[in-house]
């Protein structure tokens, strides 16, 4: 990777987060230790990474530590009050097939590092245990073009500052960093830096190195506002044209998530869009409401 000149503040990001981290951890190690069924964990770390920082705050219900399985029912209920537009059921045949396949490569194109990318780890650390992916593949940025960015070394970091903390100060933030380190060394979990991810091109303009990369895998997650609008070529699509129309072009089965920051989508019904606006007539750029993609 090339110098970062937004290492510090990434750092600072994580550290940041700390706390956070340690309200997630026992119930993400609960799940990943003694998985429950397909669809509830499916549907459960989705989540996770769809709300990035929000999680800790508005979907895990307050001393709900010793008792994992009430806490995913209430997650569930809560995440899915914004979700504009829903393929779960599309997501969990796939993941039902990719698990019956012995497991098979999945991807996910990373957006933010921080918080987010932590429930990002969250969820691949999920599709490993769970038997859906035989391997994880990260694809990250090849520099940083805003702030935030993800690239090889923000993930390497962050797994490296977690499993390094003191287990007495933060016993869930080193318990996840030690098992995330695993997941790498064992090559469970691989990393991929690509200059295309920080490009402004549609995502139909991939190169032929990443198409084929892609088409091995049963399935890829898309992070992030920027990487949504790339699906759609920043085009202003009918807010009701079908989402597997619009991508229809991608090499594998996707699955996008996305908090709205940006005026422009596809996919949502007009019910649910006029529900949105007549609540909050900024609803497309102010981050509340979520769509959760697959075609």
């Amino acid at each position: 990777s090339q110098l970062d000149p937004f290492a510090a503040q990434k750092l600072k990001g994580l550290e940041s987060a700390y706390k956070s981290i340690e309200g997630l951890a026992p119930k993400v190690l609960g799940a990943v230790s003694d998985p429950p069924s397909l669809e509830t964990g499916l549907r459960l770390f989705t989540l996770v990474s769809l709300w990035g920082n929000r999680m800790d705050l508005s979907l895990w219900p307050a001393g709900s530590e010793g008792n994992v399985v009430d806490a995913f029912a209430e997650v569930l209920e809560n995440g899915g009050k914004n979700l504009l537009a829903d393929d779960f059921a599309e997501l969990l045949a796939c993941a039902e097939d990719a698990k019956a396949a012995g497991g098979r490569r999945v991807d996910i194109i990373v957006d933010n590092a921080g918080f987010e990318l932590v429930t990002d780890l969250c969820l691949a650390d999920y599709l490993v245990s769970s038997g859906v992916a035989s391997e994880v593949v990260f694809q990250l940025k090849a520099h940083p073009t805003f702030v935030s960015d993800a690239m090889e070394r923000d993930l390497q970091l962050h797994v490296k500052y977690m499993a390094d903390l003191d287990p007495g100060a933060f016993p869930g933030c080193a318990a996840l960093g030690q098992r995330w380190q695993g997941l790498v060394d064992s090559g469970a979990w691989k990393m991929h830096e690509d200059f295309f991810w920080v490009q402004p091109s549609a995502f139909w303009e991939m190169p032929p190195h990443l198409v084929d990369g892609l088409t091995g895998a049963a399935l890829a997650f898309t992070k992030g506002d920027a990487n949504y609008r790339r699906l759609l070529g920043d085009r202003p699509w009918a807010l009701d044209c079908p989402f597997q129309e619009v991508v229809s072009y991608f090499p594998t089965t996707i699955c996008a998530l996305r908090t709205l920051k940006a005026e422009l989508g596809c996919g949502m019904s007009k019910d649910m869009t006029q529900r949105a606006a007549s609540e909050d007539d900024q609803w497309m750029v102010n981050g509340k409401d979520m769509t959760q993609r697959a075609a």
